[in-house]
C-alpha cells in the first residue's frame, strides 16, 4: 500500500468517526427532550379531554408553539393519548377512573 493510500485511508476513517460522532451527539439530547416534551403533551391532553371533559382541539390550543410538531393520538374508546415525533421518540398517557391520568 502506498503512503497516498494509507493517508487517505486514516483521513477517511477520521471523518466517518467524525460523522458518527456529530450524529450521535444531536440525537441523544435530541430524544431525551422529545421524549420530555412528548410525556408532558400526553399526560396534559390526557387530563384535559379526560378529566376537564374537553374537547382535543381547545386542548392542543392551550399548547406551547413548541409543541406543534408532536403528533397526537387520542383513542376515546381507551382513555389513551399517544404523542410522538416519529424516529425520535413517543410517549402514552392512560386515564383511571379515580385516580386521573398517569404516563404509561
Amino acid at each position: 500500500m502506498t503512503t497516498t493510500r494509507r493517508v487517505l485511508a486514516g483521513a477517511g476513517v477520521l471523518v466517518g468517526a467524525a460523522l458518527v460522532w456529530g450524529v450521535w451527539s444531536w440525537y441523544l439530547p435530541t430524544r431525551r427532550a422529545v421524549d420530555i416534551g412528548a410525556g408532558m403533551l400526553a399526560k396534559q391532553v390526557c387530563s384535559c379531554v379526560f378529566v376537564a371533559d374537553r374537547s382535543v382541539d381547545d386542548c392542543r390550543a392551550d399548547q406551547f408553539e413548541s409543541m406543534d410538531p408532536i403528533r397526537l393520538e387520542v383513542r376515546h374508546d381507551e382513555k389513551r393519548v399517544r404523542a410522538w415525533l416519529p424516529a425520535l421518540g413517543e410517549r402514552t398517557a392512560i386515564h383511571r377512573e379515580g385516580l386521573g391520568c398517569v404516563l404509561e
